[in-house]
């Protein structure tokens, strides 16, 4: 199995394995991100399932802008140097029409509820979604 076939086969409603697998070829000075390792691919599946429940339920776009970063990509985007997004349990998504409050307010209310613990940010143009284990919020 590839990691293709194991986004795939989370059979989400609204993400490709594409958006994901998109972001192993991002680019930064002389570093290129990658793929996770296996070890680390169920690790998302959590995150992937939270934003597919809000994307779904709010009817508004969510674009991946981050995932997985290996560690040097990471500290070449100036990332947190224990980012989430290297523990592969971590996306940066823009809301479609701009509508930031809109779908961070769901990922609240969905923490809220126990749907998950972990982690949001709310940034100008893009929020963070984790699944550490524990809530933080920020922005």
């Amino acid at each position: 199995m590839d990691y293709r076939d194991f986004i795939d086969g989370l059979n989400l409603r609204h993400f490709s394995a594409d958006e994901l697998i998109s972001q192993a070829h991002r680019v930064r000075g002389d570093v290129t991100n990658s793929l996770p390792p296996e070890q680390l691919w169920s690790a998302i599946v959590p995150t992937l399932w939270v934003a597919d429940q809000v994307r779904h339920h709010t009817g508004i776009s969510l674009t991946v802008t981050s995932a997985y970063r290996s560690p040097d990509y990471n500290a070449a985007v100036g990332g947190a140097s224990r980012s989430q997004h290297m523990a592969n349990t971590a996306l940066d998504l823009i809301p479609g029409g701009g509508r930031i409050s809109r779908v961070f307010d769901a990922f609240k209310q969905m923490r809220k509820a126990g749907a998950f613990r972990g982690g949001l940010g709310r940034y100008s143009s893009f929020i963070h979604i984790d699944t550490r284990g524990r809530n933080a919020t920020w922005g």
